[in-house]
């Protein structure tokens, strides 16, 4: 049960909440604007209803004075709007919502009108004043209080029923309006999720595919360049990366194997022929012996500079220090060591002070290989050059050199030339040369010496930004 719900939820989580935010979304903006539409409407045909209140005059009858003078007196007589009676219908009409509240706190109005229910503060008002109001049967009315100078206060009034329909079936149209809204977004933002994750899916599957069958070689078939796109490519080159280091690492064993299945043989060898000895009790004579210890001695040592290389060798690029390293001094200290391995070589160096950023360990390991690879090749007493100046760096012998054909080859893991396989060495020193190198963002390869003779390997590094040579 939980793993089916763990995987529907891998499956639609991401959907589902794209879908429920769009609906929200554009749930809360129809909201938002049907309640602006419904105020915005309520408010206006309010306001309609309170200009036609204002605009409404009252019979002139009314307000005139028997002799026929047009202006108002200081105390009108509203008898006339009370005693109209239920068989004027059209007088009635005309004076629909309209009664008297008098000085002496009285009302009056025409037979038939339904009441509003005044307040005690209506008899005092002194100015045109709009308010709700309710009359005695109940019903909502808009009013207006209209003062006539002689301490009477008119009253007008309409219904609010009229605003109140409209109200509510706007109302109950714009909840139809954002309900079908929301369900609306969902279904588009789940179809869009939908169609705009399918390469995630296909991602997902085709991960989910090489995590368990290990296969690093199933093609990733996403393509654009929106996030998905650049995420596909990114595990594209992770898997490529993968693919490319198991490959390496497999060679690098198979031809571990191979190189060290020669030295293994002749180190048991030597081991059995002394076991056999000190197990028969038949002596080896003492010369045969003290070579078969000194053979011990340098295969075991070979074997432990074989192991240390391979270490090296097999260490990952991100495994190196990022810091600025001074190239004189690294060439200084390989020099002092070579030429402590190397007694019977002189060293002419001559460096220029640039820096690079990595590990200085590597790179000093790096400089001792060539120094150490071309003392082997050169002559007693030769000289061994190196120049170093802003970029670059070569180291230069006075050897047979290399052959322009075998100079790419020269940096494979175990590779050796046919004239130096019976020199020691396991064939791995230009190799780690050439992966420091490398992962220290430079090149490495065999240029042609200043001197037409000998080898020079010349090593191409991007030196480090802000390094103030006058330093």
């Amino acid at each position: 049960m939980t793993l089916r719900r763990g995987s529907r939820g891998r499956q639609l989580l991401l959907r589902s909440r794209i879908a429920l935010t769009t609906a929200c979304i554009v749930a809360t903006a129809i909201m938002g604007l049907s309640t602006v539409t419904w105020f915005a409407t309520r408010y206006n045909l309010r306001a309609q209803l309170d200009q036609t209140l204002l605009e409404k005059q009252l019979p002139r009858r009314m307000i005139m004075l028997g002799d026929g003078s047009q202006l108002p007196p200081p105390a009108v007589d509203m008898a006339a709007l009370c005693e109209t009676s239920e068989s004027d219908n059209l007088l009635r009409q005309f004076l629909e919502g309209i009664q008297v509240l008098h000085a002496n706190g009285g009302s009056c109005a025409p037979s038939g009108v339904d009441l509003v229910k005044a307040d005690p503060a209506d008899h005092a008002i002194t100015a045109v004043t709009l308010r709700d109001g309710e009359t005695e049967s109940g019903a909502a009315v808009r009013v207006v209080l209209r003062p006539i100078g002689n301490g009477d206060v008119v009253v007008i009034s309409r219904s609010l029923a009229d605003i109140d329909d409209t109200l509510a079936g706007l109302r109950d149209v714009l909840i139809v309006v954002c309900f079908l809204g929301a369900v609306a977004a969902a279904v588009t933002g789940l179809l869009m999720a939908r169609r705009s994750l399918a390469p995630m899916e296909r991602l997902t599957k085709t991960a989910e595919h090489i995590a368990r069958t290990e296969d690093l070689e199933t093609p990733v078939d996403i393509a654009g360049h929106d996030e998905v796109g650049r995420l596909g490519r990114a595990f594209t080159a992770m898997t490529v990366a993968l693919r490319d280091s198991r490959h390496r690492q497999h060679q690098l064993v198979n031809d571990a194997a191979h190189e060290l299945r020669t030295p293994l043989t002749s180190l048991r060898t030597n081991v059995d022929l002394l076991a056999r000895s000190e197990y028969t009790g038949r002596a080896i004579p003492v010369e045969t012996r003290a070579r078969i210890l000194d053979r011990l001695q340098v295969q075991t040592r070979e074997f432990s500079d074989l192991v240390g290389e391979l270490v090296e060798l097999a260490r990952d690029g991100t495994e190196l220090a990022n810091e600025e390293v001074p190239i004189p001094a690294v060439v200084d200290r390989a020099v002092r060591r070579a030429a402590s391995r190397s007694p019977e070589h002189s060293f002419d160096v001559h460096t220029s002070p640039w820096s690079v950023a990595g590990d200085a360990v590597a790179l000093e390991r790096t400089v001792l290989n060539l120094l150490d690879n071309a003392a082997k090749f050169s002559p007693a007493r030769s000289v061994i050059t190196v120049r170093s100046d802003a970029g670059w760096l070569t180291v230069t012998d006075q050897g047979p050199g290399v052959p322009q054909r075998q100079r790419r080859q020269v940096f494979e893991r175990f590779w050796r030339a046919p004239g130096a396989r019976a020199l020691p060495g396991s064939g791995l020193g230009l190799a780690i040369v050439a992966n420091t190198v490398t992962a220290h963002g430079g090149t490495v390869r065999f240029a042609d010496p200043p001197s037409g003779s000998g080898a020079c390997v010349r090593i191409d590094l991007p030196a480090a930004s802000g390094y103030d040579r006058s330093g």
